[in-house]
């Protein structure tokens, strides 16, 4: 599929979704790529928005990820994993100058700030999930592992 996308896009085009792929920052990719650094972010942006662009770059995420073994429930287990990694409690210590070393206070905390943000991952995820299978139109790469955020 990859073939027959490159064909519709320039070769800067394709530099540019190579470079985009390297840390997925839109601005720093059209300047490696090329571009004018002036105007890297509005190219950037320009450039996402091209529906031949963005079908090149699903293209090549899509083959990384079958080489790689990623799927949507994959990433959806991940997540989980995170999510659970947050929650666990851990006890809070403190340090006892008689016996020079850190003892536990009593008190336990886990990561809340992690465990709403793995939530909030894995529901979007899910809800993607769901209006894709209504849909039968499934979203692209770049979405499937996004949280919703920028993507340049």
């Amino acid at each position: 599929m990859a073939e027959e996308v490159k064909k519709a896009i320039t070769d800067k085009q394709k530099r540019f979704v190579r470079e985009w792929l390297v840390d997925m920052n839109g601005t720093r990719a059209a300047i490696r790529a090329g571009y004018s650094e002036k105007s890297a972010a509005q190219t950037a942006s320009r450039l996402m928005k091209d529906p031949a662009v963005r079908e090149y770059r699903d293209a090549l995420l899509k083959e990384e990820f079958d080489s790689l073994g990623i799927t949507r429930h994959s990433l959806a287990v991940e997540v989980w994993r995170v999510y659970e990694r947050c929650a666990a409690a851990t006890p809070v210590l403190q340090w006892d100058s008689n016996l020079r070393e850190y003892i536990e206070s009593g008190a336990w905390e886990f990561d809340a700030r992690g465990c709403l943000k793995a939530l909030g991952m894995l529901h979007d995820m899910l809800e993607r999930m769901e209006r894709s299978e209504e849909e039968d139109d499934a979203d692209s790469y770049e979405e499937m592992i996004s949280s919703g955020g920028r993507e340049f």
